[in-house]
C-alpha cells in the first residue's frame, strides 16, 4: 500500500506544478488553492466520503470499488462504497443519503447519464464536489476520471480492420443503453468503421455489459446469421460470453473477438486463444486516480459547483502478439 507521506508527496508536487493533473488542467476559480510555496497539505484523516457504483457483480467494478476504499484508507478517510445494482433509483437514493450525510466529497459511476444528472446538480449545489469514475453524467460537475471510451472504439474497429483485412461482417453487442461508456465507445466504433466499407455491421443488440446475456444473445444471433467474421462485445463480458456461446456452437472458427476494458479473465481469454483483443487500460489506474483527485479537492478547497478537470485514461490494444510483452491487470 502507497504510505501517506508518498500520497502527501504527490499532492506537493501537484500544487507545486499548479495542479496540472488532467488533460484540461485544473480549475479553481473562485476557491482558495494550498499555497505551493509552503507546500501545506490538508489533513485528509476523518474525511468522509461516499462512493456509488454502477454495480458490485462485475468482477472489475468490485475491483475498483475495492481500490477506493484502499486508497481512500491511506489518505485516513472513511470511504463507503454502494452497489447501485444498475438501477437509477437506487443511485439517487444512495447519493442522497450521502449528501444528507455531508459527506466530504461523491464518487459517482452513473448507471444513466440523464437520470442521474439531477442528484449530482443537488450535492454540488450543497458544496459538495462529485466526480463521476468511468460513467459520465449529462450536466457539469466538478470532475470526471475514466477510460478514454472513445479512443476505445476506434482501437477496437482498427485492431478488427487489421486481422480481418478491413472485410467482414460484424456482431456488435452494447452495454446499458444511456450509459456515458457506451455511447462513447460505440461512436469511435462507429465512425472509425465508416473508413472501411468492406466492414459492415450485421446485428447490433443490448446484452447490458452481462457475460450470460453475451451468451445468450450471441447465441440466438448466431442462428440468423451464417457468417460471422467479428464480434464487439462493448466491454469484456459480454465478448467472453459471446465467445463462449460459439465455441458451444462448433462455430468459433476464426471469428475475431473483441473487448474493451482489461480485465484479467479477458486477458487470460486471450492467451489462451477464445477472444482476439481488447482495448485496456491498467485496471487500478481509474479507481487510483479518482482517490488523488478527491485529496487533491480537499487540499485545493475546492467546494461542489466548481469545474476541478476531467481526466480520460488513453487506451491501448492488446492481442496474442503482444500478451506477454504487458502488465496483465489484478483484476
Amino acid at each position: 500500500m502507497t504510505d501517506v507521506p508518498e500520497r502527501r508527496r504527490f499532492l506537493r508536487g501537484a500544487a507545486a506544478a499548479g495542479a496540472g493533473l488532467t488533460a484540461v488542467g485544473l480549475i479553481v476559480s473562485g476557491s482558495r488553492p494550498a499555497d505551493a510555496a509552503e507546500a501545506k497539505m490538508a489533513n485528509t484523516a476523518g474525511m468522509k466520503v461516499g462512493v456509488v457504483l454502477e454495480t458490485l457483480s462485475h468482477p472489475l467494478i468490485k475491483y475498483w470499488g475495492d481500490e477506493c476504499a484502499r486508497q481512500g484508507g491511506g489518505f485516513g478517510m472513511q470511504v463507503s462504497v454502494q452497489d447501485g445494482e444498475r438501477n437509477v433509483q437506487k443511485q439517487t437514493s444512495q447519493m442522497e443519503a450521502f449528501i444528507s450525510q455531508k459527506v466530504n466529497f461523491l464518487v459517482l459511476q452513473a448507471t444513466d447519464a440523464a437520470g442521474l444528472t439531477p442528484v449530482t446538480r443537488k450535492a454540488e449545489k450543497a458544496g459538495i464536489p462529485v466526480i463521476t469514475l468511468n460513467q459520465d453524467v449529462a450536466g457539469a460537475h466538478t470532475g470526471f476520471v475514466g477510460m478514454g471510451h472513445y479512443a476505445m472504439g476506434v482501437q477496437v474497429a482498427e485492431g478488427m480492420a487489421k486481422q480481418l483485412d478491413k472485410t467482414g461482417n460484424i456482431v456488435v453487442l452494447e452495454g446499458v443503453q444511456g450509459t456515458g461508456a457506451n455511447i462513447q465507445r460505440m461512436a469511435g466504433f462507429k465512425d472509425t468503421l465508416a473508413h472501411y466499407p468492406g466492414m459492415k455491421v450485421v446485428a447490433d443488440q443490448s446484452a447490458a455489459f452481462d457475460r450470460k446475456k453475451g451468451h445468450d444473445i450471441f447465441q440466438t444471433i448466431m442462428q440468423g446469421q451464417s457468417k460471422i467474421d467479428a464480434v464487439f462485445g462493448v466491454n469484456d463480458e459480454m465478448a467472453i460470453g459471446a465467445a463462449q456461446a460459439a465455441v458451444e456452437a462448433g462455430r468459433r472458427g476464426n471469428i475475431k473477438f473483441w473487448g474493451a476494458d482489461g480485465e484479467l479473465d479477458m486477458y487470460k481469454a486471450i492467451k489462451s486463444g477464445l477472444c482476439d483483443g481488447v482495448s485496456a487500460i491498467a485496471a487500478n489506474a481509474v479507481p487510483d486516480t479518482v482517490m488523488f483527485l478527491g485529496a487533491w479537492l480537499m487540499t485545493a478547497m475546492v467546494p461542489g459547483d466548481k469545474f476541478a478537470g476531467r481526466v480520460e485514461l488513453p487506451p491501448y490494444i492488446v492481442t496474442r502478439e503482444n500478451i506477454d510483452q504487458v502488465p496483465w491487470p489484478a483484476a
